[in-house]
């Protein structure tokens, strides 16, 4: 039974899904629907242009002149099709589907008139309507049999009635013969594209997981010490006016480590990091830049990260692991309003932080064990 559920679900997927699993095509569902809607744009103009020549030429050539009604009809669907592209599939995407078919019909229905009345190039006409008009748009399976039905209904009812019975059978059998290719053919074409797109999709998030390795600590979460060496030379390149550097530094982490074990010191490292973010809300700048050491840059004054500063003190207070009951972080911040530099704007931070942290350990009546 299970393989029975396998082979229909992979018909399901041939037909559905360009051959590749649901997952897949949803997740790059949009990206391919952004590259239909720009094909749509193109070939209505392109196709625009081809018509308008034919219709200038049939005012020259007898075999053009058959195919006048055919021109203007095609031409205005096409017009239709961009102007649709332009306007209402922008605010309407899911019309996209409906814009892309009824395009492809007035390419279809063109086509078909030109095999009809234009003998001399009636096969190359047949050839591109059945292989190049369903490679146009990046679709499923169904969309492709559903475009090949159509113009073979279409080539039907227009040939038996407008052209001799042997020309007209002749002419069936090999329309019917280019669309079995041009239905395979643009079946592996669309496959391959999209699975492309699959393949571009994967590329971004593994850059992106890189990205997020280079420049995240994974222990917290938070920013490391090689994004925070980026930002420094990113601001001393180009340094705001008005910025605010915040450091914090865990107390007793070594003796934590020491006494309690590693378990009870990464809980308190996460736990700091958790009562930074949920502190300073809305910063994406705030870096783990040591075993114990955090900074925080924010564009916000030192009064207003003094009242984060309070909302840490009360995170902190409340804050109980599972290993270890409390959690102390000695905090100091310093505004380059103040400085001519960063650097010394840094120097000043610290030093509150490591006088935070003295006051700490001289109320404990303990050693720094920074």
């Amino acid at each position: 039974m299970e393989k029975k559920t396998s082979k229909l679900q992979k018909i399901k997927n041939y037909l559905l899904y360009c051959g590749i699993e649901k997952k897949e095509y949803f997740q790059v569902k949009d990206p391919v629907g952004q590259a239909n809607h720009k094909a749509l744009d193109y070939w209505s103009v392109l196709v625009s242009i081809f018509w308008i020549y034919c219709i200038v030429m049939s005012f020259f050539a007898v075999d053009y002149r058959r195919c006048r009604p055919a021109y203007i009809i095609s031409l205005s669907a096409c017009i239709i099709s961009f102007i649709c592209s332009r306007f209402v599939v922008t605010r309407f995407p899911k019309t996209l589907m409906l814009f892309k078919f009824f395009f492809r019909f007035s390419l279809i229905g063109g086509g078909i008139a030109i095999a009809l009345f234009h003998p001399d190039v009636r096969s190359l006409t047949m050839f591109a309507v059945a292989i190049i008009s369903p490679s146009i748009f990046i679709d499923s399976t169904v969309s492709s049999l559903l475009v090949h039905f159509t113009a073979f209904v279409l080539y039907y009812i227009l040939g038996i009635n407008f052209m001799p019975a042997e020309i007209f059978y002749w002419g069936l059998g090999n329309f019917v013969l280019f669309s079995v290719f041009g239905f395979f053919i643009g079946n592996a074409i669309n496959k391959e594209r999209i699975e492309r797109y699959v393949y571009g999709e994967y590329e971004k998030k593994f850059a992106e997981a890189q990205m997020r390795y280079a420049n995240y600590d994974s222990m917290t979460g938070l920013k490391n010490r090689h994004a925070f060496e980026e930002m420094m030379t990113q601001l001393e390149n180009d340094l705001p006016s008005e910025l605010c550097i915040i450091m914090a530094d865990i107390n007793g982490l070594k003796q934590t480590n020491d006494t309690l074990g590693h378990k009870a010191g990464d809980e308190l490292i996460i736990g700091t990091s958790q009562c930074l973010k949920a502190a300073f809300e809305g910063v994406d700048t705030i870096y783990r830049i040591g075993g114990d050491e955090f900074c925080i840059i924010t564009t916000d004054t030192v009064e207003n990260a003094k009242i984060c500063f309070s909302r840490l003190e009360e995170l902190i207070s409340q804050w109980h692991g599972q290993y270890i009951d409390s959690l102390s972080v000695s905090t100091g911040a310093a505004s380059v309003k103040n400085h001519d530099d960063l650097d010394s704007t840094i120097i000043e931070a610290d030093q509150k932080m490591y006088e935070n942290k003295r006051q700490y350990y001289e109320k404990i009546g303990e050693k720094s064990h920074h």
